[in-house]
């Protein structure tokens, strides 16, 4: 017999009435699971703590929030206090969330336009539909989720208990914390073990941050200045220290998404063309990005850096003039090639042209 995925969701719903709803659409749900391919595993919560200790006992796929909850258990209110819940999730969970509610013009802007805001009144056929179409993305997060835990059981008996005393004996210079320590350390590993296991081999969706994580300008972000796409090359270092700089410098990204369209078409001769534009044509004056989609899923790219077409921002103005212009930003484990080569590009020395005459 096949064997379906089961979707773990958290409903967060005061009224008894509508739990039952909730209840007997499940059980019909489940009982079609052949056709539905997927089965629902719900837990209830009536009140804000409820569902918070309900998250802080298990792992849930997508939680479905009214905005009326009890102000705590047996309390009940005219509130809002679902708002309060999503944002919560949306700071600390990665799931999917639905507000699903009669007061929809009560929901707050959360700013993230995945999270659905849907009316009770349409009923829940609607919730089903959406946990239908995010199916797969809710299980490949849960697979993540399995597969970091698992290397860092490794990292854990191999590395961190065994040396946890010299973790908790050395003091940490300025205000840092054991625990930002340590998860640095335990990413870190993890992130090495998994490249390794993929033969270093990375999806060109791993270039970038989309969009940019950092609150400050950094090195490898990319920015739209009057429709032309510029790359920050200056090091790290002096980005890093407020001052440290007067000037900023940025490459000209030269659009070859006409080139790389070519040469994934090519055939048999595919692989030989894409990989002529990713080792940068062979050219020490550029430095090949790969394309990146947006979060509207427009393609951009893929671009050429020019490191023969550099321009320089005074530091203070570069800083106000392109934070607001950045739309996405290089991944560090790709930042280094793009220093490495623009380094290497102007420090060559060259030699005098020669003539026979």
């Amino acid at each position: 017999m096949e064997s379906f995925a089961e979707l773990r969701i958290l409903v967060a719903e005061d009224e008894e009435s509508k739990i039952k709803e909730w209840v007997d659409a499940i059980a019909a749900h489940n009982v079609d699971v052949e056709n539905k391919k997927f089965s629902v595993n719900a837990q209830f919560a009536k009140s804000v703590q409820g569902a918070l200790s309900l998250i802080g006992q298990f792992r849930f796929d997508a939680a479905v929030v009214d905005l009326r909850l009890e102000i705590e258990d047996g309390v009940e209110e005219n509130n809002t206090n679902g708002n309060d819940l999503v944002r919560h999730i949306l700071v600390t969970e990665p799931m999917g969330v639905v507000v699903y509610t009669g007061q929809q013009s009560e929901a707050d802007d959360y700013r993230v336009p995945q999270v659905r805001i849907m009316n009770k009144g349409e009923g829940l056929a609607q919730v089903f539909d959406w946990l239908s179409s995010n199916k797969d993305l809710f299980l490949r997060l849960r697979a993540a989720n399995q597969t970091f835990n698992r290397e860092t059981a490794k990292i854990f008996f191999g590395s961190i208990w065994p040396r946890w005393n010299h973790w908790t004996s050395d003091s940490l210079p300025g205000n840092q914390s054991l625990t930002d320590v340590l998860a640095r350390h335990v990413v870190a590993h993890v992130h090495d073990a998994l490249l390794d296991a993929s033969g270093d081999r990375t999806h060109p969706e791993e270039t970038y941050f989309v969009p940019p994580i950092k609150n400050r300008l950094d090195t490898g972000d990319l920015v739209n200045i009057d429709g032309d796409v510029w790359i920050v090359v200056t090091p790290r270092c002096d980005l890093a220290s407020a001052g440290k700089v007067e000037t900023i410098l940025l490459a000209k990204c030269k659009d070859v998404s006409e080139l790389w369209a070519a040469a994934l078409g090519a055939g048999a001769k595919s692989e030989r063309k894409c990989n002529e534009l990713i080792q940068h044509e062979r050219m020490p004056k550029q430095h090949f990005l790969h394309p990146m989609r947006d979060n509207n899923s427009q393609t951009h790219g893929p671009w050429m850096a020019q490191f023969h077409h550099i321009r320089a921002l005074p530091a203070a103005e570069a800083v106000v003039q392109l934070l607001p212009l950045r739309f996405a930003s290089l991944s560090p484990l790709f930042v280094p090639s793009l220093v490495e080569r623009f380094g290497a590009y102007f420090s060559r020395i060259g030699t005098p042209a020669y003539s026979s005459e």
